[in-house]
């Protein structure tokens, strides 16, 4: 059965594999029979094994630094990213008419879907099986994760050191184009454009010429 190799990649065999198959089922597929309630449940256990390996494993960091690495390893790029090292895009049940999505929202359903896939085991397994499932999913960014690394993106970054010099806060220009998305911001009366596969990727790709700009020329 096809879903046994997402079973494989997950590390995970089901009781009820039809909680998979529902964790795959999104909305615009099955308007009653979907992954929605599966993927509120899957963020907020995601964030729980997230929040309880940052506690462990950092005892002496304070609570708004825990918070910002958690942020910055459950981000939407993140999911993004583990949702297609796992080939979800292939599994995915969806309707005939979502063929020509947005790559923006190609990525929401893949973070969604990465979450119900989630839920669904907690579901099905209990708590243990889905912290285990999670710290395997995450275990390269959770050995990396260091405490006095930059956890701001570019774009936060800019902003937070225009107001400390109390400049003008740039408008984020941005296109789209079936190749995904371009921006551009001006700053210094010079321009500064990039693309990305999201309107959040292409700001933060943005901002971050921009601050290189920034800290050549008004002395970091």
């Amino acid at each position: 059965m096809i879903l046994n190799k997402l079973e494989s990649k997950i590390c995970y065999e089901y009781n009820d594999i039809n909680l998979l198959k529902l964790a795959l089922t999104h909305k615009s597929s099955n308007n009653t029979f979907n992954n929605e309630r599966l993927e509120f449940l899957g963020d907020s256990v995601l964030n729980s094994v997230i929040s309880d390996y940052l506690y462990s494993n950092f005892p002496q960091e304070k609570e708004g630094l825990l918070t910002r690495m958690r942020s910055f390893l459950v981000k939407g790029d993140t999911l993004t990213k583990k949702a297609t090292e796992l080939g979800l895009q292939d599994f995915i049940k969806l309707s005939k008419g979502t063929a020509n999505l947005t790559q923006q929202r190609k990525h929401s359903i893949l973070e969604g879907s990465l979450e119900s896939i989630i839920g669904s085991v907690y579901i099905d397994g209990g708590w243990k099986e889905a912290n285990k499932i999670v710290l395997n999913l995450f275990k390269k960014e959770l050995s990396n994760i260091k405490p006095n690394q930059e956890f701001r993106d570019s774009k936060t970054e800019l902003q937070e050191i225009l107001q400390s010099r109390k400049m003008d806060i740039p408008k984020y220009i941005t296109n789209q184009s079936k190749n995904g998305f371009s921006c551009e911001i001006t700053l210094d009366s010079k321009k500064f454009k990039a693309k990305g596969v999201s309107k959040r990727v292409a700001e933060i790709a943005t901002a971050k010429k921009a601050l290189v700009h920034l800290k050549s020329n008004h002395n970091g």
